[in-house]
């Protein structure tokens, strides 16, 4: 009997340690998650990085989180591993070993209540509250452990990444340190849900710093401005014509563009039209680089007051257009009023099928269809096909692309006005790569 008791104290011992464990890296977890993604500030970070450990952690986040994670998992099997047994031999000798299903049932439930408060809750909801002074108790295990397990580690990684390549999958380190979906809910207080549309526009404010300008840019043959060289008169035909409140001022094309003209400042004007002075109504505009983050670009917008500015690549030539209404509405969805008549620019015709619109940004083709489309030099659906084929296409050629099939179905002098397309099945793509082969 002596001996099973010291056997219970041992085991015992081990269950508190590893729950203490498991809680500090559980804290540890939910303290970073809380000072990257809340309301603390860069002082909170500054704080934090006091402590050495704190400020190692912090300077390779994703590791960290590998290693926290790793961490936690282990404690958890260890303890499955020790505390069930230590149950059971609990159980059995008060007489339980008739009913060994129940003491299984029973032990089981004990050993996931006991992490569940002890090693989960608890602990995150210190972490959440008072994130600072947690990372800097928990950080030394952290530290500690990373050093121990690194190769460890590394050969996990490895192994992830060729299981994952089996499946056609990445390992992307980003999405390993936002978790956006899990952690975004984690930071909601008193447990209350995240209204849907709440959550949509989070996911999409962390979505968008993989953005750029060029992704949401209105091409420069789309664009309609006031040329200095034409009369009032056929200036403002364009704005009648186009119905647009902001137009680009230059001096014969938008490569020379010195401002930017608001409807209502030519309303506002007293005196004869015709000796209208539109140099004197401009407005200053803006310009960014087509690459440029838009969570950088939104901040620039909302500082100046500006609504819209115009995209030039390196050399400074215009590209395109940008409105502070196209970056709100990565955030928010389509933002559209009264005035607005426009079709949707990817329509769903069909089973795998839909219509896109030239103009149709490839990110958004990409997310609707749920086929990977990417590029790095046009950011539309139009510039997409075009650049791919080096050349513009027939209308009602088909054309296979990136696992879809494509129709021009209209098309003129200068861009691609609207295609159909099908999405192909894998067979289907499998057949076409082995025929170019």
């Amino acid at each position: 009997m002596n001996i099973l008791y010291s056997e219970l104290l041992i085991a015992g011992v081990v269950v508190s340690a590893l729950l203490v464990l498991n809680a500090l890296f559980v804290a540890a977890e939910f303290s970073l998650v809380k000072l990257r993604f809340t309301r603390f500030n860069s002082e909170a970070i500054e704080r934090a990085k006091e402590k050495p450990t704190v400020a190692k952690m912090l300077g390779n986040l994703g590791l960290t989180l590998k290693v926290i994670r790793l961490g936690a998992t282990i404690c958890t099997v260890g303890l499955g591993v020790v505390l069930v047994p230590i149950l059971l031999t609990i159980l059995n000798a008060a007489q339980w070993a008739g009913q060994l299903w129940l003491a299984w049932v029973f032990s089981f439930a004990i050993a996931v209540t006991l992490r569940f408060t002890v090693g989960e809750l608890v602990p995150r909801a210190l972490a959440l509250q008072y994130p600072v002074q947690t990372l800097k108790v928990s950080s030394w295990l952290v530290t500690l452990f990373r050093f121990f397990v690194s190769p460890f580690l590394s050969l996990l990684n490895f192994g992830a990444k060729w299981l994952l390549r089996l499946f056609r999958l990445d390992l992307n380190d980003d999405e390993e340190v936002l978790d956006v979906e899990a952690q975004i809910r984690s930071l909601v207080s008193d447990g209350e849900e995240l209204p849907p549309l709440a959550e949509k526009i989070m996911n999409n404010v962390i979505d968008m710093r993989k953005r750029v300008a060029q992704d949401i840019l209105l091409p420069r043959n789309q664009i309609q401005f006031f040329d200095l060289q034409d009369s009032i008169e056929e200036n403002l035909e364009i704005a009648k014509v186009s119905g647009h409140t902001r137009f680009p001022l230059c001096n014969g094309d938008l490569d020379q563009c010195v401002g930017v003209i608001h409807i209502k400042d030519l309303f506002r004007f007293r005196g004869d039209i015709a000796q209208m002075d539109l140099r004197k109504l401009k407005r200053n505009i803006l310009r960014f680089s087509v690459d440029e983050p838009l969570e950088n670009v939104l901040p620039h917008f909302l500082s100046k007051r500006l609504h819209f500015a115009l995209l030039v690549d390196e050399f400074g030539g215009t590209v395109g257009a940008i409105t502070l209404e196209n970056v709100l509405e990565e955030l928010v969805g389509d933002i559209q009023d009264e005035f607005d008549k426009e079709e949707a620019l990817i329509r769903s015709v069909g089973e795998n099928t839909f219509y896109i619109d030239g103009l149709a940004p490839v990110h958004d083709v990409s997310e609707e269809i749920g086929v990977e489309i990417s590029s790095e030099e046009v950011s539309t659906f139009g510039g997409y096909i075009t650049s791919e084929l080096g050349k513009m296409p027939k209308l009602n050629e088909t054309i296979r692309l990136a696992g879809l099939e494509i129709v021009v179905s209209q098309l003129d002098e200068r861009r691609i006005i609207s295609t159909l397309v099908t999405v192909l099945a894998e067979e289907e793509t499998d057949e076409e790569g082995e025929e170019e082969d």
